[in-house]
């Protein structure tokens, strides 16, 4: 990896907010942020050679990682107060945001030249989905609430909270795939949110409830260490190995994932709202302009979305193409130069025929 200047290093670290501001969306995939801003697979190396190299993979990864905690930390005080007052309106963008990086998955995906493999696809494809649509479908169904064992702090909530971070930081490093989507359709997104932001922060409450977000955190940054390492793993043998099969799993996530956005534990009552005995509303009910405005963010999400997987087209294409230019002007340089070569050792048999024919020339004449 190159050495960094401090123009350099600026630079990496302004990715790093970008790749932030997408990790804390949901919806907005960091991998595919990372594609477009060419540095995905600089990453994913740098990720994989952490241990074998750790002091260089360390300075390469360590403005990005300055970046991205600056960006994450000021994108989620936007997102916890807009979610609390526009639910759908969120959910919307955020969809839009998914549903624009599927021809990350699509380009990839190559029809099967056997019936294995066809079904290995179409298999592939349909787990994912179920997977993805399942998390937030079971936990709506069932009216499962989180947020209210994380505030019992009930002694499965911290493998819960490990799991979450895994696949949290797993599903960053896929392109296409965002991780604060799966915290969303796990019903912990807004609850990890409401521990630090807003009325219900522990800031604001007994030291015993700080030490206890602590905790929650220190649990996720485990999972999340232990999920980005894995995933950089199998990610590159997976790319590597099978690449088609793996993009299939993709397209089926993203999908799936667009479905659960809408219907999880998060959103679900919100349909409707929630009213106690006493008549008190606990949920507020969406209103209509949520809807409205949501329908609308869907389409400037998606375009949003779109557009970057088009820029990163365009600058690969591109690189492409200053890389053939650059081909070409050694090759044409090089035939250059094999002419240039010719021609002197043409003239210079020539002299060398005209040397010895004046040779020849003065031989005769004194004889």
């Amino acid at each position: 990896m190159e050495k960094r200047n401090a123009k350099n290093f600026t630079i990496d670290t302004l990715k790093g907010i970008t790749l932030g501001v997408s990790v804390a969306i949901p919806g907005l995939s960091a991998g595919t942020i990372a594609v477009s801003e060419g540095c995905y697979d600089k990453i994913i190396i740098a990720l994989t050679d952490l241990k074998k190299k750790f002091k260089e993979s360390f300075f390469f990864l360590l403005p990005y990682a300055i970046g991205l905690i600056i960006g994450a930390l000021a994108a989620f005080i936007g997102i916890k107060h807009g979610y609390d007052n526009a639910p759908f309106t969120l959910t919307g963008l955020f969809g839009g945001l998914i549903i624009g990086s599927l021809p990350v998955a699509i380009k990839e995906l190559k029809k099967g030249n056997t019936t294995k493999e066809k079904l290995i696809h179409c298999l592939v494809f349909i787990l994912a989905l179920t997977l993805s649509v399942s998390m937030g479908v079971i936990t709506a169904l069932c009216k499962m609430s989180l947020e209210e064992y994380m505030e019992l702090s009930t002694w499965w909530m911290y493998f819960v909270l490990l799991a979450a971070g895994f696949l949290a930081a797993f599903a960053c490093v896929v392109p296409g795939i965002s991780g604060s989507m799966t915290l969303m359709i796990m019903g912990l997104y807004d609850p990890f949110l409401s521990l630090f932001i807003g009325e219900r922060s522990v800031f604001r409450g007994r030291k015993e409830d700080m030490a206890m977000a602590f905790v929650y955190v220190l649990v996720v940054l485990v999972g999340a260490v232990f999920g980005l390492i894995l995933a950089s793993k199998v990610m590159k043998k997976c790319l590597k190995d099978y690449r088609v099969s793996t993009f299939y799993a993709i397209l089926g996530l993203i999908i799936g994932s667009t479905i659960a956005m809408f219907i999880n534990s998060q959103i679900y009552p919100k349909y409707s709202g929630v009213i106690d005995e006493n008549g008190t509303v606990i949920v507020q009910k969406i209103q209509n302009w949520d809807y409205i405005v949501g329908a609308v963010l869907f389409v400037v999400g998606f375009a949003i979305s779109f557009g970057l997987i088009i820029l990163d087209k365009k600058l690969s294409s591109k690189k492409m193409e200053a890389l053939a230019n650059i081909e070409n002007s050694k090759n044409n340089q090089e035939t250059n130069n094999d002419e240039i070569t010719s021609s002197s050792l043409a003239s210079n048999d020539e002299e060398v025929k005209i040397d010895s024919k004046i040779s020849k020339d003065n031989d005769d004449l004194n004889k």
